[in-house]
């Protein structure tokens, strides 16, 4: 299991990092769980999961975290870690 906090950008959007995340997380076998204010979301390729992260409604400045669970668990980061670079989060 790997675990990252993240800091909530608003440049971003919270629309955009729920699709980012979720695309994401369709690419790896991996379970991927966003965790906000003791309330934890686990990713799967669906509609409902990105509102699920939006109902999060993370807030400009927040801390959030994201756990990554499996036999690709590095990769899932590495991946999440390289689109987070190009969305400036």
């Amino acid at each position: 299991m790997i675990e990252k906090q993240y800091h909530f950008s608003a440049s971003i959007g919270l629309a955009r990092l729920a699709s980012t995340l979720v695309r994401i997380s369709n690419k790896h076998l991996s379970k991927v769980v966003v965790e906000y204010k003791g309330i934890t979301v686990e990713l799967d390729y669906t509609l409902e999961s990105i509102m699920d992260v939006m109902s999060l409604d993370i807030r400009p400045g927040d801390l959030f975290h994201i756990r990554f669970v499996g036999i690709d668990e590095v990769q899932a980061l590495q991946l999440i870690e390289d689109q987070f670079g190009k969305m400036n989060l």
